[in-house]
């Protein structure tokens, strides 16, 4: 009875409210958001293409989406949880610019579920990296949203985490101010190994929020590649359409 007085007392002082509408949440919700709210979410759903995960809408004999089947990428395989579309671009860029960071409750707990329900194959990567900030903008933004996804998927999974070895050493424009031929001029040459000896014939998943042209997540996955790597894999919260 005492419990259930103190949680009404805390209700009332520091109501729970859905994240985009403010619809009130009882003490009972599990989520961030409302029901109204969640079911605006676009899941990436299958048919995936084999490389880049994004749903097929027309089938081909090699499996590949239309830009997979132009682009030769240097990571092995991809996946997203949610497609960049409809309410999910005001919660990432209020999770990335106006450091909502309990979001990566929510954020991460939908990653999770999706490896689950599709069976992504984690246990095969021997270590996990979130996609770097450069110095700079982490010390502007005070936080790096991918890690916050990644260490939580890596405590999931008892997986190793490491932010110490994929590093962004040349500061770059944003990628959401590029268009798509400048995003992969952006990032060439953005990034550097420490620590190589500690990739060398591993399997390494870069964790990251957002795969748009996946110029980023190749050019990350390149120098893991020329350092030693065996495998990378890329696993984002969401994925352009």
């Amino acid at each position: 009875m005492l419990q259930g007085f103190l949680q009404g007392i805390k209700e009332l002082i520091f109501p729970d409210n859905c994240f985009l509408c403010r619809t009130y949440l009882n003490s009972h919700h599990q989520k961030q958001l409302c029901p109204s709210c969640l079911s605006e979410i676009s899941w990436n759903s299958p048919p995936f293409c084999l490389q880049c995960s994004r749903h097929l809408t027309a089938f081909n004999r090699q499996g590949l989406c239309p830009n997979c089947l132009k682009t030769t990428y240097a990571f092995d395989t991809a996946f997203s949880t949610c497609l960049y579309e409809g309410v999910l671009p005001v919660l990432i860029y209020a999770f990335k610019y106006y450091g909502k960071t309990l979001l990566k409750k929510t954020l991460g707990h939908w990653m999770i579920d999706s490896i689950e329900t599709y069976h992504v194959p984690i246990e095969k990567f021997d270590m996990i990296l979130p996609m770097p900030l450069h110095a700079a903008r982490y010390r502007e933004r005070g936080f790096n949203q991918a890690e916050l996804l990644s260490s939580a998927i890596a405590q999931h999974y008892h997986l190793i985490h490491r932010t110490d070895i994929l590093t962004r050493w040349r500061p770059t424009p944003s990628q959401t101010l590029q268009d798509a031929k400048q995003r992969w001029t952006n990032v060439s040459g953005a990034f550097r190994i420490n620590h190589p000896l500690d990739i060398a014939d591993k399997s390494i998943l870069i964790v990251d929020d957002l795969l748009t042209t996946a110029a980023t997540a190749d050019a990350a996955s390149n120098i893991l590649k020329d350092s030693g790597a065996a495998y990378v894999g890329v696993l984002t919260l969401a994925i352009t359409p």
